[in-house]
């Protein structure tokens, strides 16, 4: 355990990516801030999340880590090489004394030993992978018992002396610009929460593997049962023109009360997440988006461990299952039947949709 009576810390997390990883990461920001609230903390972080995380009243500063310094293709070696030596500076100015490294690969390791942190506290075991054991100098034993990512990550802050919260806190920053753009586009629909407004659940069809991906017919079945079984409404949300068709076929399925959402980016995302009443959607980074925005999930896995990514808490529910290959961490399937994901039906989802509206019911009456 690290010895040390400062109260005032100077702490950096390192999670540079993917968003839905560094919404899991938000947890421990929240227990950092509540044990030292006039310590500074800064983050190491990516573009795409940091363009969600950004303005976050928690975290002092943001790292922009530049990983166009480790393509190739982008830019001769010496722009690439300059662009890390403003990187590092810029995190050696900020004087850490503690690197707390959540990512657990040798990119996030150098992050760390760049930060000049004389504690760099990261994973033993399998969760730390490549060379990072080489750039961490306090790697924690994660006890069994913690399956989840979001536990394994808190775990890691015993190193600091601090106890896991018994239930972990989503903080997110505010997204006042873009909820005025989404009462925009829900206003006219009398969606949303409030007087004279009709609940809604956003159905999200993404993911970025292929064997991540139920089926945009089925979310089709799922989204008329909502409508027709549920009277709620159904917002489809998507990023790019192969999701924008699922959502379209969905919103075809689903008939009445389905709307195709805006593009959106990640900020507009959030807050029309945050006003929505349920999320039915696969292991993707709005699944986790949701969760942080307090919104109850159905969730689709396949090849993914829903033991370890699932939606965290137990006002979620996850719908996984099938062939004894499952999880198999693939991005294409070797059987080439994604039998795993085929195993859950319409009817599996939409029971697991009725519990958690029944259950919205009950705490509202």
């Amino acid at each position: 355990m690290i010895a040390h009576t400062s109260e005032t810390p100077r702490i950096l997390i390192v999670r540079l990516s993917a968003v839905g990883d560094c919404l899991h990461a938000v947890p421990v920001l929240t227990a950092l801030r509540e044990r030292y609230p006039k310590g500074f903390i800064g983050w190491a972080i990516e573009d795409a999340a940091l363009s969600l995380m950004n303005g976050h009243p928690m975290v002092d500063k943001f790292h922009r880590f530049p990983r166009k310094a480790f393509k190739h293709k982008q830019g001769s070696i010496f722009e690439r090489m300059a662009l890390l030596q403003l990187f590092r500076r810029e995190l050696k100015d900020e004087r850490y004394e503690i690197a707390i490294d959540l990512q657990g690969l040798t990119k996030s390791g150098l992050v760390a030993w760049w930060s000049g942190a004389r504690h760099r506290v990261g994973f033993r075991g399998k969760e730390c992978r490549e060379l990072n054991r080489l750039f961490v100098n306090r790697r924690v034993n994660i006890p069994d018992s913690c399956i989840h990512i979001v536990d394994k990550n808190l775990a890691l802050l015993s190193e600091l002396g601090i106890e896991p919260p018994a239930r972990p806190h989503w903080a997110m920053p505010g997204y006042r610009d873009e909820d005025a753009e989404m009462e925009a586009f829900l206003g006219p629909l009398k969606l949303g929460r409030g007087a004279g407004r009709k609940p809604f659940a956003i159905v999200n069809p993404g993911a970025t593997w292929l064997t991540k991906r139920w089926p945009p017919e089925r979310f089709g079945e799922v989204a008329r049962g909502l409508v027709e079984r549920h009277g709620i409404a159904v917002v489809s949300t998507w990023a790019g023109a192969e999701e924008k068709a699922a959502a379209q076929r969905i919103v075809q399925a689903a008939g009445r009360d389905a709307h195709m959402a805006p593009d959106t980016n990640l900020r507009q995302l959030a807050a029309l997440t945050g006003r929505a009443d349920l999320f039915v959607g696969n292991d993707t980074g709005p699944l986790h988006l949701a969760v942080a925005m307090g919104v109850h999930c159905v969730a689709v896995f396949g090849a993914s461990d829903p033991l370890r990514n699932g939606p965290f808490g137990r006002e979620h529910r996850i719908q996984a299952g099938g062939p004894e290959c499952q999880p198999c961490w693939k991005t294409s399937c070797h059987r080439g039947d994604l039998a795993c994901l085929h195993w859950v039906t319409p009817e599996k989802v939409l029971e697991s949709c009725a519990k958690l509206l029944a259950q919205a019911r009950e705490v509202s009456a």
